[in-house]
């Protein structure tokens, strides 16, 4: 029966079915150990464990395209343009810069982003013993795993004043990345277009492909209310 179950892995998996599920277990599992190996550091300790985390995600990224390469498999849709693929340069910014000017950054998009990319990957029909599949999930648990261990070590500093720094981020890189996703029929973000598999096909099927993007833009800002909600919550207390 277990021979029978990896076997099926060779074809990819299912949304929230064994396979699924235990990479979640993982993910929760490898932030409590990392919280609690970061709670316990001091303040020159924790910096160091900032960077090297921030270049380990940029390497996972660096790696996935040289393979790429290797395939002749790089292609536009292979660059960091996606929310997730940005959310490398806001942890990098992050661990290098003093100051707290990527903290909403982190939290209003590369937190969310990198979990929902968790929760509803679209790698789902990619072999399971595919590098570019497990690296896949090793990318997004790293990235999603580095705002919640700052956010549970109180290293962010959240303001319903700075909410103006995701906007701006997503006026400048959104209008960009959809001309871009037009140009190269790539699709970046998934502003153009629903990504096959996810959840993201049953707005664009509810809404339509012509308004998709402004469904798109209201699922952003429900997202937004969910977080800034306990943030509110939080100063009133």
């Amino acid at each position: 029966m277990v021979i029978e179950m990896l076997q099926s892995l060779e074809n990819g998996f299912r949304l929230f079915d064994w396979y699924h599920i235990s990479w979640l277990l993982f993910t929760a599992f490898v932030i409590y150990s990392i919280n609690g190996i970061y709670s316990k550091s001091d303040v020159e300790k924790r910096r160091i464990i900032r960077v090297i985390w921030a270049l380990l995600i940029l390497m996972l990224e660096c790696i996935k395209n040289l393979v790429l390469v290797g395939q002749d498999a790089f292609w536009y849709g292979s660059l960091p343009f996606h929310l997730c693929g940005l959310g490398i340069f806001i942890v990098l910014a992050h661990a290098f810069l003093k100051g707290n000017r990527m903290d909403m950054l982190l939290y209003c998009l590369t937190m969310p982003g990198a979990f929902m990319s968790l929760l509803t990957p679209d790698w789902t029909d990619m072999s399971a013993f595919n590098y570019l599949h497990v690296h896949s999930f090793l990318f997004h648990l790293l990235l999603f795993a580095y705002p919640v261990t700052m956010l549970a070590a109180k290293e962010l500093q959240l303001s319903i004043r700075k909410i103006w720094q995701p906007i701006v981020f997503l006026c400048v890189t959104v209008p960009i990345v959809y001309v871009l996703n037009g140009m190269w029929d790539t699709n970046f973000m998934f502003v153009n277009k629903a990504a096959e598999g996810t959840p993201l096909m049953l707005l664009e099927q509810y809404v339509g492909e012509k308004y998709y993007i402004f469904g798109f833009i209201g699922l952003v800002i429900v997202f937004w209310i969910i977080l800034i909600v306990p943030v509110i919550l939080w100063k009133r207390r």
